[in-house]
């Protein structure tokens, strides 16, 4: 019943958010539309993740913080940046490891199984040049963001959303970073976060080692 009731629910707020999109429009205020769009992004997002359950969500989230954690590292022993930028990344990389231990702490406590962190697999020259180094994290910080913000409705503890959201505001965090990094002004440049289908954010990551 519960599922039931959730999934009327979101059809309902759809429709809803439709109908009050096309009035907006018809009244010349175009801004209510765009975010009626994003809500239904973020409802197809949500039905990716719907059913997997909790346990193979966090499974998912962890080999990408791990993902993420392991190229900071990597970017930090690499010797590419000093002082304050160097400072910046080890952060970066520490909070990614910290999201990884609270997953798996989670994980455990929920009796599944922590995933082995594969091999994962860099593009070469990734971290032999800052500009390279940078533009990928550039790309990975927007994907983890884009699978918390679309996993986290399907979460059914609310316990663990409550931790999935302060880690997806991290994420955020980490975005704007990395914008400064690149002297990108204003760093934080997006209004409304885009959730990721479940099948999207695989695709982003499988060329470096995540399948499945």
């Amino acid at each position: 019943m519960i599922g039931i009731d959730r999934e009327v629910s979101r059809q309902n707020f759809l429709k809803k958010a439709a109908w009050a999109g096309a009035a907006f429009s018809a009244m010349g205020i175009g801004g209510f539309g765009v975010a009626v769009r994003r809500a239904e992004a973020q409802a197809q997002a949500y039905e990716s993740y719907q059913g997997l359950g909790d346990a193979a969500i966090l499974q998912f989230a962890y080999l990408l913080e791990q993902l993420e954690g392991i190229f900071y590292d990597e970017g930090v022993n690499a010797g590419l940046f000093a002082n304050a930028f160097l400072d910046q990344v080890a952060v970066i990389r520490d909070h990614e490891f910290a999201h990884a231990d609270a997953i798996a702490t989670t994980l455990g406590q929920l009796g599944a199984e922590v995933p082995a962190v594969p091999e994962f697999t860099y593009p070469d020259g990734v971290f032999t040049d800052v500009v390279a180094f940078l533009e990928l994290a550039a790309t990975f910080e927007p994907v983890g963001i884009g699978a918390y913000q679309g996993a986290a409705p399907a979460l059914e503890s609310k316990d663990i959303l409550a931790a999935a959201i302060s880690i997806h505001n991290a994420e955020c965090q980490h975005r704007a970073a990395i914008n400064i990094l690149n002297l990108i002004s204003p760093p934080a440049q997006v209004a409304f976060e885009e959730a990721l289908p479940l099948q999207d954010v695989q695709a982003a990551v499988e060329p470096f080692g995540i399948t499945g």
